[in-house]
C-alpha cells in the first residue's frame, strides 16, 4: 500500500461501533472491548458482543475500518493488517482514539480488551500498552505484539488470557514461548492456555479452511467462553 496510515485508517472513516450497554448490573463499572480479526467488524464480533452481555458485561465491538471499509480479498485483509501493524505508534494511537470513543464519558470504568486473531493481537497491544487496561484476553492472536520500550512503559498491572491452539501454523512454538518469557520477565499476570488438536480460527464458525491450518473448533470454542466468563469475572 501505498498509502500513509492516517489515509487509509483515519481520513473521512466513519466508524459505527456496535455497543451493548448494561446498567442494572453490579458489574456495570467493568467495560469489554472487542477488537475484530482482519476482516474487520462483522456479525461475529457482534455475536461475541451479545454473549458477553449475556454474562452481564457492558460492551463494545469496534469498528476498526469504517462503514464500508471492510477488506473483502484476501490479499487485501493482509495487505490492510500489514499496513495497520507496520509501525507501534500510529498503531496505538489509533487503538487508543478507538478505545476512547467506545468508552467515553467512561472514565472510571474498568476496562479490559477482547480479540480475535489480528484483534487478539490488537487486545495484547492494549492491554500491554495502555495504562488504563485493566486486562486483555486473545483468542487465536499473533504473539507478534511490540513490546514496551522499556518496563517503566509497560502495564504491567494488567491481567492477560491467551487461548491458542497448539496447532496455530500462525502461532510458532517458538513465538509462544519468546511472549510467555516476556511477560514473566515484566512479572505480569498472565494464563497460556493450547488446545490440542486444534488450529486457527477456532471461534469462527466460518472457518473451514484446515488445508491451511484454520478451522472451527465448536467445542473448544464452548470451552473458551468458559475461560472468558471467568476471566472477566476476576475484574467484578
Amino acid at each position: 500500500m501505498s498509502q500513509t496510515f492516517d489515509s487509509i485508517f483515519k481520513q473521512g472513516v466513519k466508524r459505527i461501533h456496535y455497543q451493548i450497554d448494561v446498567l442494572d448490573s453490579n458489574k456495570s463499572h467493568i467495560h469489554v472491548v472487542i477488537w475484530p480479526t482482519f476482516s474487520g467488524l462483522s456479525d461475529f464480533e457482534k455475536s461475541v458482543a451479545d454473549q458477553i452481555a449475556a454474562f452481564g458485561f457492558s460492551v463494545t465491538a469496534i469498528d476498526l475500518y469504517g462503514q464500508d471499509q471492510n477488506p473483502v480479498a484476501l490479499d487485501e485483509k493482509r495487505a490492510k493488517m500489514g499496513a495497520l501493524l507496520a509501525e507501534a505508534e500510529p498503531l496505538h494511537a489509533l487503538q487508543h482514539q478507538l478505545t476512547q470513543s467506545a468508552c467515553d464519558g467512561m472514565q472510571t470504568k474498568t476496562i479490559v480488551h477482547v480479540g480475535f486473531c489480528l484483534g487478539g493481537r490488537l487486545a495484547l497491544e492494549a492491554g500491554l500498552h495502555f495504562e488504563g487496561s485493566a486486562g486483555a484476553a486473545s483468542f487465536h492472536g499473533l504473539m507478534s505484539f511490540f513490546r514496551a520500550q522499556s518496563e517503566d512503559k509497560a502495564n504491567t498491572k494488567a491481567k492477560l488470557l491467551v487461548l491458542n491452539g497448539h496447532q496455530d501454523p500462525l502461532v510458532p512454538e517458538g513465538d509462544a514461548q519468546e511472549a510467555k518469557r516476556y511477560w514473566t520477565s515484566l512479572g505480569m499476570d498472565f494464563q497460556f492456555v493450547d488446545f490440542s488438536n486444534t488450529v486457527h480460527s477456532f471461534m469462527l464458525p466460518s472457518a473451514d479452511n484446515p488445508d491451511h491450518g484454520s478451522q472451527y473448533n465448536p467445542l473448544v470454542a464452548q470451552r473458551s467462553y468458559l475461560y472468558l466468563a471467568n476471566f472477566l469475572e476476576e475484574f467484578v
